[in-house]
C-alpha cells in the first residue's frame, strides 16, 4: 500500500503540470521554449523507468524517472518527481543535485543554486560516489561523481546569475572532485570563463597551466579545445572549422560551446557589438536546454541593457522585457522618460505612479535592484502591435508573469498598454506611460 500511493501521489501533479503550460521554459528574453519531439529510445527508457517507480519507488529508481523525463524533454516533469522524492528523502543530496540541475535548464538560477548549496553541505562527509550517465560515452565509462556535479552545476547556477566571485569559489572546490582529464577541462573551461568576467586575467591565464594538448579526453573535447584556443594552442577560427577527430554531427551539437567562447573573446576586447550579434545566432538555435545557450541568454539578457537599444518601439520593448527579467532598477533611467513626464498604472496597485523616482521605487518595490540579481519568474508579451505616429507610438499588448516556471500554476495574465515617445534631442523612444491590468478571474 505504501509504494502504490507514493505512485498515486505522483501522478497527480505530473498530469495538472502538463495540461496548464503549453512550454518547459521561458527564456530571459521573453520566448517561450517548447522542447523537440523526443526520440523513440528515450521514450522507450523514461517508460520503463516508470515501470521501475511504479514497482518501487525507491530513491534511485526515483532519480532515474526525473532523469528519463528531462531526457524526453520533460523538464518540469522532472522537477516534479525529484520534488516528490524529496518529499520522501529529504536528505538526499542526489535528489537535489538533479533536480538543481533542471532548475537551471528552466531558468530558474535561485532555485538551483539553493538546491546545490543544500546538496553540498550534505555531500561533505559523503564518500566519493561515481555517477552513472544517462547517455554513456563512447568508451561506456562514467567520468563523474556526485560531488563533481554538484560543484560543477552551483559554479554553473552562480555564472548564469552573474555572481562571478561565489561561482569561481565553487569551481575552485568542484577541482578538488575533478578526478580525471574529461573533468579538469569541464572545470578548468568555466573556471577560465569566470574569471576573466571577472576582470581576473592573470588567475586566468595560471589555471590553463595544467592544460596541454595531450590530454586523455573521451567527452569533453569542445571544451578541451576550447582551453587551447584561450591558451593561444588553437588559433580561434580553427575552432569552427572541420577538425579531423570530429564528425559533422558533432561540430554541429559543439558549435554553440565553440561560438559562446568567441563571444567572451569579444567581449573581454570590448566589442559588445560582435558579441552580441555571435550570442543573438547562438540563442536562435533549437538546443536551448544547452549550457552554452543559456549562457548565451543570459550574457545577451545583460547586454540588451549595456546600454539599451531605443532606436526603435520593438529594441526598447525587448530590452524592457529583459529589465523585468533581470530585476536591474539601474535601467528604469533608460527606459523611463525623464523627470515627472512618466506614468505608470499597475495591475498590482492602485492609483498612478508618477515620475522616475515613484518608477523606481515601485521597482524596488517588486525586488528590482541596482546592477540585477537572479530571480525564477518570468514576464514576457504577447500579441503585440504597434502604431507609429511620430514622435509618438502606441502599443497594445497582453502580458504575461509566470512566477514559477516549474510548478503547475498558470501565468499571471492581462491587457497592457504603452505609449512611447522619440526624443527630439537623441532620436530614443522611451516609455512615457505604461498600463497593466489583470483580467478578470474565470468563472
Amino acid at each position: 500500500m505504501k509504494r502504490l500511493a507514493a505512485a498515486c501521489f505522483l501522478a497527480v501533479p505530473l498530469v495538472v503540470a502538463m495540461e496548464t503550460k503549453d512550454y518547459e521554459a521561458v527564456s530571459l528574453l521573453g520566448a517561450k521554449l517548447v522542447p523537440t519531439a523526443a526520440d523513440a529510445a528515450a521514450l522507450e527508457r523514461y517508460e520503463k523507468a516508470k515501470a521501475d517507480f511504479a514497482r518501487d519507488p525507491s530513491e534511485e529508481n526515483t532519480i532515474w524517472l526525473g532523469r528519463r523525463a528531462a531526457y524526453a524533454g520533460r523538464y518540469r516533469e522532472a522537477i516534479a518527481v525529484f520534488s516528490e522524492g524529496l518529499d520522501r528523502f529529504p536528505g538526499s543530496y542526489r535528489l537535489l543535485r538533479h533536480r538543481g540541475h533542471r532548475h537551471i535548464s528552466v531558468r530558474q538560477f535561485a532555485k538551483a543554486a539553493a538546491d546545490f548549496e543544500k546538496a553540498a553541505a550534505l555531500v561533505r562527509s559523503a564518500p566519493v560516489e561515481v555517477e552513472a550517465d544517462g547517455v554513456p560515452n563512447n568508451a561506456s565509462v562514467p567520468l563523474s561523481n556526485t560531488q563533481f556535479n554538484i560543484f560543477y552545476h552551483l559554479g554553473l547556477a552562480r555564472f548564469l546569475a552573474g555572481d562571478w566571485a561565489r561561482a569561481e569559489a565553487a569551481y575552485r572546490e568542484c577541482l578538488v572532485w575533478s578526478k580525471n582529464d574529461d573533468s579538469i577541462a569541464a572545470t578548468t573551461d568555466w573556471l577560465y570563463l569566470t574569471l576573466r568576467r571577472a576582470g581576473k586575467a592573470e588567475a586566468a591565464a595560471k589555471v590553463l597551466e595544467t592544460i596541454g594538448p595531450n590530454m586523455t579526453i573521451i567527452e569533453n573535447a569542445a571544451y578541451h579545445r576550447r582551453l587551447l584556443m584561450h591558451k593561444g594552442i588553437l588559433a580561434p577560427e580553427a575552432l569552427l572549422g572541420p577538425k579531423p577527430d570530429e564528425s559533422e554531427a558533432e561540430l554541429r551539437a559543439n558549435a554553440a560551446i565553440y561560438h559562446y567562447g568567441l563571444a567572451q573573446r569579444e567581449l573581454w576586447a570590448g566589442d559588445k557589438d560582435a558579441a552580441r550579434s555571435r550570442l543573438e545566432e547562438i540563442v536562435s538555435g533549437a538546443a536551448w536546454p544547452a549550457f552554452a545557450q543559456i549562457a548565451a541568454e543570459a550574457d545577451l539578457a545583460r547586454l540588451l541593457l549595456e546600454p539599451p537599444d531605443l532606436s526603435k518601439p520593438e529594441t526598447l520593448l525587448r530590452a524592457w522585457t529583459a529589465f523585468w527579467n533581470l530585476y536591474d532598477l539601474e535601467a528604469v533611467t533608460a527606459l523611463f522618460m525623464p523627470g515627472d513626464e512618466a506614468t505608470y498604472f499597475s495591475s498590482e496597485i492602485a492609483g498612478l505612479i508618477a515620475g522616475r523616482e515613484a518608477l523606481v521605487e515601485h521597482h524596488r518595490g517588486f525586488g528590482f535592484v541596482p546592477g540585477g540579481q537572479a530571480r525564477d519568474g518570468r514576464l514576457w508579451l504577447e500579441d503585440v502591435r504597434t502604431r507609429v505616429d511620430e514622435p509618438a507610438a502606441w502599443v497594445t499588448a497582453r502580458w504575461l508573469f509566470d512566477r514559477d516556471v516549474s510548478a503547475s500554476t498558470p501565468a499571471q495574465r492581462g491587457p497592457a498598454t504603452f505609449v512611447l515617445v522619440r526624443e527630439a534631442a537623441t532620436g530614443a523612444w522611451r516609455i512615457a506611460h505604461a498600463h497593466f491590468a489583470n483580467d478578470p478571474p474565470a468563472k
